[in-house]
C-alpha cells in the first residue's frame, strides 16, 4: 500500500545580516516541526545558523535533522521503506527565500554536505531522501541548511514555510 501524507512545517530562521563588513550578529534560527498521528510521525530539529556577516567570505551553514518514527501497528514494528521531500517554500527549488516584510534572504536545504543535490521534490535538479526498511523503528536524516554570502539585507527575523511530504 502507498501512502502519502504531507507536513507543513515552518521555517522559522532568525537570519541576521550586518549591512557592513564590519558588523556581525548571532542568530538564534529554529525549524520547527509536527508530528504525525498515526503509523509514521516526523519531528524536526533547530536550524541555528549563529552569526552571519554577508562579507565573512564564509557561507553561513547548519544541519537540520528530520527523524521518521514508527509509531503504531505490531510491537516492534520497523520503518517501512519511504521517501522524504520538500516543497520550495517562498522562492524556488532554484533559490529558497525566507523574508521579513518586503526583505528577502536567499537559502538553501541539500541532501549532503557537499551542498550540490537540492532537497526538494524530485523534479528538475532536485532530489528527494529515501529512508525506512532499516530494521529499527526510526531514522534519522540530515538536511544542509546554507545562506550564500554577500547577502546585504536588513537585519530582522526572516521566515518561510516548507511542507515536507513522506511517502511510504
Amino acid at each position: 500500500m502507498r501512502i502519502i501524507k504531507s507536513l507543513i512545517l515552518a521555517v522559522a530562521l532568525l537570519a541576521c545580516a550586518a549591512p557592513g563588513a564590519v558588523r556581525a550578529q548571532t542568530c538564534n534560527n529554529q525549524f520547527i516541526g509536527a508530528i504525525f498521528n498515526g503509523y509514521t510521525a516526523l519531528t524536526v530539529t533547530s536550524l541555528a545558523f549563529g552569526a552571519y556577516s554577508p562579507a565573512s567570505g564564509t557561507a553561513a551553514q547548519s544541519n537540520v535533522q528530520v527523524t521518521a518514527y514508527c509509531t503504531g501497528g505490531l510491537l516492534g514494528a520497523t520503518l517501512p521503506p519511504f521517501t522524504l521531500a520538500m516543497s520550495t517554500g517562498g522562492g524556488s527549488f532554484t533559490q529558497r527565500k525566507m523574508t521579513a516584510g518586503t526583505a528577502t534572504l536567499k537559502y538553501q536545504i541539500y541532501t549532503s554536505a557537499a551542498d550540490t543535490t537540492v532537497w526538494g521534490d524530485g523534479t528538475g535538479a532536485t532530489s528527494t531522501v529515501a529512508g525506512g526498511n532499516n530494521g529499527v523503528s526510526s531514522q534519522t536524516i540530515t538536511g544542509y541548511g546554507v545562506i550564500p554570502v554577500s547577502q546585504y539585507v536588513t537585519p530582522g527575523s526572516y521566515t518561510d514555510t516548507i511542507t515536507v511530504t513522506i511517502t511510504y
